[in-house]
C-alpha cells in the first residue's frame, strides 16, 4: 500500500489507534516520528481519548475531505477563535465551511435561537416563522420572488435541479469543472480534462452512483467560450445550467464578463441558469454573486449564511418558475419537503443575521479590506521567497495552492510529493494556532480583526519556512 493511500485509510477510521497514524503520517511526509505531528498529538491527550471513542463508533466524523495533521476536536467557539477539546485557542478560518459571516456565536444569533427554543425546537406543520427571512431572501435576491426551504444547500441544488426539470420536460444538466454543488447523485461528479480539456469527461466522485446518472450530466470547461458552444449543441436535452458565481475550489473575481455571456447563452437556447449561491450568497454582497456581477439568474440556490449557524437551504426564483413547488396547483408539480423544512429554529435565527447584515453595509468593505491585505502580504511572500504556492482569494473567500502555475479553471491537481508538503505545512500552521480545514478553502468572518489577520500572516510565513527547512521547497 502507498503511504499516501495508508495516511488516508487512518484518517478515515480504517486504522484505528492514534499511534499507527502518526507513524504512517510521519514517514509518508518524511517528518521524524517526533516531530510536528506527535508534538501535536502529545499537547493534546484529550483528542486521543475522543479519536479513540468516536473510531469505535463512528463510520466517518464531519465531512470525509477534511483531512487535519491529528484527531481535532473543536469544543466551543466564539468570535474568530476555536478551543479545542484540550483547551487550546486557535484563530479560525474553517467559519464552518462558510455559514459564520458574523463570526462564531455572534450574540444576535445566539439570542434569536434562544428565543426561538423557547417557542419550539421544530412543528413540522406551518409556523409563522418563515415569512420575515423569505422576505429578506427576496428583497435581497435580483432573480427571487418566490422563496421554498429546505435544511442544506445539497437538498437546495437537487430541489432546483427537480424544478428545472419540472418546467423545461428536459432532463440534462449542465455543470462546469471544478464546481462543487453538494453532495447528491447528481452533482457529486467532477469533471475529467484528458484528454480534452475543452470538452471534460464527466466521471462521479467515488462509489454508488449510477452510470444512468453520470450520462445525464455534461462537464462544460470553466472560463472557456467553447462552454457556449456546447450549451448551444446540447441544448434539446438541457433543462439547466449550474454555476457558482465564484468557484469555491477556484475564487476570483475575474469572471464577470463570463457570466454576463452565459446569461445570454442561456436565454437565448431556453436553457435555464440556476446560479448557486450557497457559498457566495449574501457573502461576496448583500446580494450575493447576482449582485456583485450583475446578473440574474432563472434560479438561485442558497444556504449557509442565510441560516445563521443553523441548517437551511432555499431555492428562489420568480413566481412563474416557482409554480411546481405548489404540489395541488400546479399540472407540472414535484415533491419537495421534509421533517425539518422551514424549523423555528433556523427561520428565526436566519433572519436575525440577515438583518443585522443589512443594518451593516460597512461589513462587505471592511471584509474585502482585510481579504485583499491577507492576499496581497502572502503572495508578496511566496514570490519574495521563491515558494511554489499562491493564494487565490475572492474578498473573503480563500484557496492556497501549491503551485506557481498559473490556475485558469478547474480543481488544481497535485502529486503525491506536494500533497506531502501541503500537509506538513498545514500541520506547522496548527502548531502556530490557526486551523484551516483540509479541503484547504477557508474563509474570514467580520469578527477576524486586523490582529487576527496579523497572526494568520506571520503563521503562515513561518509554516512555509519551517516546510522549507524541513526539505521542502
Amino acid at each position: 500500500m502507498a503511504p499516501l493511500e495508508a495516511a488516508r485509510l487512518a484518517r478515515r477510521r480504517l486504522l484505528g489507534p492514534i499511534d499507527i497514524q502518526l507513524r504512517l503520517l510521519a514517514a509518508w511526509t518524511g517528518e521524524n516520528p517526533m516531530d510536528v505531528y506527535e508534538e501535536l498529538a502529545k499537547a493534546n491527550p484529550r483528542s486521543k481519548e475522543i479519536y479513540e471513542r468516536n473510531t469505535r463508533v463512528l463510520a466517518q466524523e464531519v465531512v470525509g475531505t477534511v483531512f487535519l495533521p491529528y484527531p481535532f476536536y473543536a469544543a466551543s467557539a466564539k468570535g474568530s477563535k476555536i478551543t479545542d477539546a484540550d483547551g487550546h485557542e486557535y484563530i479560525d478560518l474553517t467559519m464552518g465551511f462558510g455559514p459564520l459571516m458574523l463570526g462564531h456565536n455572534p450574540d444576535i444569533a445566539v439570542n434569536a435561537a434562544k428565543e426561538a427554543a423557547d417557542k419550539a425546537l421544530m412543528l413540522g406543520i406551518p409556523n409563522p416563522y418563515q415569512g420575515e427571512l423569505a422576505e429578506l431572501l427576496v428583497e435581497a435576491s435580483p432573480c427571487a420572488e418566490r422563496v421554498m426551504f429546505c435544511n442544506t444547500g445539497t437538498e437546495a441544488t437537487m430541489y432546483a435541479i427537480r424544478l428545472a426539470r419540472a418546467l423545461t420536460g428536459k432532463h440534462e444538466i449542465a455543470m462546469f469543472d471544478g464546481s462543487y454543488h453538494g453532495a447528491h447523485d447528481y452533482v457529486i461528479m467532477q469533471g475529467d480534462l484528458d484528454p480534452n480539456p475543452s470538452e471534460p469527461a464527466t466521471r462521479a466522485q467515488g462509489s454508488g452512483v449510477p452510470p444512468a446518472t453520470v450520462e445525464q450530466i455534461k462537464f462544460l470547461p470553466y472560463r472557456d467560450p467553447h462552454a457556449f458552444e456546447l450549451i448551444e449543441k446540447h441544448a434539446d436535452e438541457l433543462a439547466c445550467v449550474l454555476i457558482e458565481p465564484v468557484q469555491s475550489s477556484n475564487p476570483r473575481l475575474d469572471v464577470g464578463d463570463y457570466l454576463k455571456e452565459l446569461r445570454e447563452v442561456c436565454t437565448r437556447t431556453g436553457v435555464l441558469l440556476i446560479l448557486d449561491e450557497v457559498i457566495t450568497g449574501f457573502r461576496l454582497a448583500y446580494g450575493g454573486g447576482q449582485e456583485r456581477f450583475g446578473i440574474k439568474a432563472d434560479l438561485a440556490t442558497y444556504g449557509k449564511i442565510i441560516g445563521g449557524g443553523l441548517p437551511i437551504g432555499a431555492v428562489a426564483g420568480s413566481q412563474e418558475l416557482m409554480k411546481p413547488f405548489d404540489m395541488f396547483g400546479s399540472p407540472n408539480a414535484i415533491f419537495a419537503g421534509g421533517t425539518f423544512g422551514g424549523n423555528p429554529m433556523s427561520m428565526l435565527t436566519g433572519a436575525a443575521v440577515l438583518r443585522e447584515l443589512k443594518a451593516r453595509p460597512e461589513i462587505y468593505d471592511e471584509m474585502k479590506a482585510r481579504g485583499d491585505g491577507l492576499a496581497a502580504r502572502i503572495n508578496d511572500f511566496l514570490r519574495e521567497g521563491d515558494y511554489p504556492a499562491q493564494l487565490l482569494h475572492a474578498d473573503s473567500m480563500f484557496h492556497l495552492i501549491f503551485s506557481k502555475d498559473p490556475v485558469e479553471r478547474g480543481r488544481h491537481g497535485a502529486d503525491e510529493q506536494t500533497m506531502r508538503l501541503e500537509h506538513l505545512y498545514y500541520a506547522h500552521l496548527l502548531k502556530r494556532g490557526v486551523i484551516v480545514p483540509g479541503i484547504h478553502l477557508f474563509f474570514i468572518s467580520a469578527a477576524h480583526t486586523e490582529a487576527d489577520i496579523d497572526r494568520v500572516v506571520e503563521a503562515m510565513k513561518d509554516s512555509f519556512r519551517a516546510v522549507r527547512e524541513a526539505g521542502g521547497f
